[in-house]
């Protein structure tokens, strides 16, 4: 496994501000957990998508960032920034390219900007990754991944960074790095072949699909936590602090025979809460298949705090025909040491936090 280990993740969430930092491990070897932090944020303090992000209050915002980060309790050099996947627009582009034209920079960023369409009006910054090449007679044909943030957003973030003397070093979605963590844990099961990583926060479920190592289709859900606890409120008639709380004690998922036909009354109210969400990702899935032609869906790997529901990955793995699972790097950090029980619990919710760390 290979870490960052000389600067610490800031992963801005819709929900929360979340920091991680690991240490080299004593002798060398492995990691120590030196900073896991989660600051609530606000509701309605960090929304919006790619065309309009928005930050409600910037010196709400700044204080909050600035409080979190006076509580990092290990010295680094600056900060690898996360933002929320909603707020970036991944694009696949397969474009074909002379020789020269793939070594200059500065060309391949303009062929990307008009060939992604953006908005007329929006500043953007584009970065790109090359998936892979392919030689042919016209030339190479490259099949690029390439991310669109709005600029001023980007200025806006990178000033409130610089205020509180914290050098900006890279700048990530939030959930793009989780593949890194998994290809280096599993590679038994991410070398030549297919997954879905699926992240379930606090407004939106992201579902990634890879194939070969290399990602290859994207969606965003608008379905997730949130929405859950909004729908468990009404079903409960109570307010949303206390289904919020109530909600995460709450068995919604049969776990094992047993327990089955002690569900059934409950049935009703699931299909309400969850099932939405499920529909969504049934469409999501069947897409994917029918785009791809895969006839079986690859085993999925869950993240994200609306993934701690107790029976999820096994409900899932039946009702998709697939292998479900909670992805938890935390728990698997080689570590000389033992890990805090609260922090494995919570694994799944810092998987982003953690996979932004991956080098």
């Amino acid at each position: 496994m290979n870490l960052f280990t000389e600067y610490f993740a800031l992963d801005i969430g819709t929900h929360a501000l979340k920091i991680f930092s690991v240490v080299p491990g004593e002798s060398g070897e492995g990691f120590s957990v030196s900073d896991c932090l989660c600051e609530p944020l606000p509701s309605g303090l960090v929304s919006g998508g790619f065309t309009n992000p928005q930050i409600r209050s910037l010196p709400e915002f700044s204080s909050i960032v600035k409080r979190t980060i006076a509580k990092l309790g290990s010295t680094k050099q600056g900060c690898i920034l996360g933002l929320p996947d909603r707020w970036v627009k991944l694009h696949l582009v397969e474009l074909s390219l002379k020789s020269h034209e793939l070594d200059a920079p500065d060309f391949l960023s303009w062929r990307l900007r008009k060939t992604l369409a953006i908005p007329e009006g929006l500043d953007v910054a584009v970065d790109q990754q090359i998936l892979s090449v392919r030689e042919t007679e016209e030339g190479s044909a490259c099949q690029i991944m390439a991310g669109a943030v709005r600029s001023d957003l980007l200025t806006i973030i990178s000033t409130v960074l610089a205020d509180l003397n914290v050098e900006l070093m890279a700048i990530d979605t939030s959930t793009l790095g989780v593949y890194n963590l998994l290809e280096d844990l599993h590679p038994e099961n991410t070398l030549d072949r297919h997954l879905v990583l699926c992240h379930i926060g606090h407004e939106t479920t992201v579902v990634k699909f890879f194939q070969n190592g290399r990602i290859s289709y994207e969606r965003v859900i608008e379905v997730a936590g949130e929405e859950f606890t909004k729908l468990f409120a009404a079903s409960e008639s109570i307010d949303f602090e206390s289904a919020q709380a109530a909600k995460e004690k709450k068995k919604f998922f049969p776990q094992g025979k047993s327990e089955i036909l002690a569900q059934v009354p409950n049935h009703q109210m699931i299909a309400r809460i969850f099932g939405n969400w499920l529909r969504e990702l049934n469409v999501t899935f069947r897409f994917y298949q029918d785009k791809f032609k895969v006839m079986r869906l690859p085993r999925i790997y869950l993240t994200g705090g609306s993934c701690l529901f107790q029976g999820l990955p096994e409900f899932l793995a039946d009702y998709f025909e697939t292998v479900c699972e909670r992805f938890n790097p935390v728990a698997e950090i080689p570590s000389h040491g033992p890990i805090d029980e609260k922090l494995l619990a919570q694994g799944p919710v810092f998987a982003p936090s953690l996979g932004l760390l991956a080098r």
